[in-house]
């Protein structure tokens, strides 16, 4: 239903744009999932008509998940598309799957959420969690992030009674009084603060927890299509230059794409999203992954979380960043005016 959406709105707004940039189109296999920020540029680049400026005819693939999206690489059903960062990781691992730039930081949306009656008391006295109740869905990032806050306050994990369970148990859970704190990630953290008079205790900005956003490809497509993948990535990143610019319209945008992937939230919400998980334009995403000085700053960020993954058992051995986060598209995009221009929505 989402995907015929998707493809139903790029055909109609085919004819309605300014003259292409390119008049022949090319089929991309692009993967996702629906109602995600992260994803919003896909969807605008739809609405908008970018697509065939670049030469695009998409091909959209919705999956439920990362892990699915990233087992469908092995069939090749898929060349390139956005998904999160423990998939990533584990695409890279398994599939070869490259990252060529970062969607957003989701690290403030990865949060040990507490009830507003008690959190200025867990703030003032971090030990009186030891014996607690934790909801959680583990081996996730928002279990990553939980590491670090208690590494933060110095408790040990075997010292809190840690519930493994879905998302949506937790939210039904911790409604009815169960648990002390609750592990939970964006849109949920905002249903348990809109209706369960719940507030953010430890996010994974506050315990430097990195979650950023993978933007990835297969390894053979690339090789094979670097001026088709540079195009996509180009088409990215004018959605993220444009929602940079106009948060307000970007509202609008969003409150389309999350209806038609069935999910609903408030305005405030949605506002929300904005202004807690940064994007990266071009020009920041070149600093990001640039190794001229040593290892590139996305480096760091992924080098804690693999090392997280590799403890918890749900990737054996991470491969280093260095061998599958790749600045080469990036750097294409800068050094060509047309792209460049385009990426930078100007």
């Amino acid at each position: 239903m989402f995907r015929r959406t998707l493809l139903a709105a790029s055909l109609a707004v085919a004819t309605l744009t300014a003259p292409a940039i390119a008049q022949q189109t090319t089929r991309l296999n692009i993967s996702m999932q629906p109602a995600l920020y992260s994803m919003v540029p896909l969807h605008l680049a739809t609405e908008q008509g970018w697509w065939r400026q670049m030469g695009i005819e998409p091909n959209f693939s919705s999956f439920p998940a990362g892990p699915p999206q990233i087992a469908a690489a092995a069939a090749g059903t898929w060349d390139v598309g956005i998904t999160g960062s423990a998939p990533g990781v584990l695409g890279a691992a398994r599939f070869n799957i490259r990252t060529i730039a970062i969607s957003n930081d989701e690290s403030a949306t990865n949060v040990l959420m507490a009830r507003r009656d008690q959190v200025e008391a867990i703030r003032a006295n971090p030990a009186s969690l030891r014996g607690q109740r934790v909801l959680i869905t583990v081996n996730t990032t928002v279990d990553y992030v939980l590491q670090n806050c208690l590494n933060r306050w110095n408790i040990p994990r075997n010292e809190l009674q840690v519930v493994n369970l879905s998302q949506a148990q937790i939210l039904s859970a911790f409604s009815t009084g169960e648990g002390r704190l609750a592990g939970l990630w964006a849109p949920n953290i905002y249903t348990a603060e809109e209706r369960m008079n719940a507030v953010p205790l430890c996010s994974g900005s506050d315990a430097n927890a990195i979650v950023p956003g993978n933007i990835i490809v297969r390894d053979e497509f690339l090789r094979a299509n670097p001026d088709m993948v540079a195009r996509y990535l180009a088409v990215i990143l004018r959605g993220i230059a444009w929602m940079k610019a106009n948060p307000d319209q970007t509202i609008q945008v969003m409150n389309r794409f999350y209806t038609a992937g069935g999910v609903t939230v408030s305005e405030a919400a949605l506002r929300a999203e904005v202004a807690r998980r940064p994007l990266f334009g071009l020009e920041e995403q070149l600093q990001l992954l640039s190794r001229a000085n040593g290892p590139s700053q996305a480096d760091r960020w992924y080098e804690g979380l693999s090392a997280f993954l590799a403890q918890v058992g749900t990737v054996a051995n991470p491969p280093a960043p260095a061998t599958y986060i790749t600045d080469d598209i990036l750097r294409r995009i800068a050094a060509d005016p047309r792209l460049r221009a385009f990426a930078l929505n100007q």
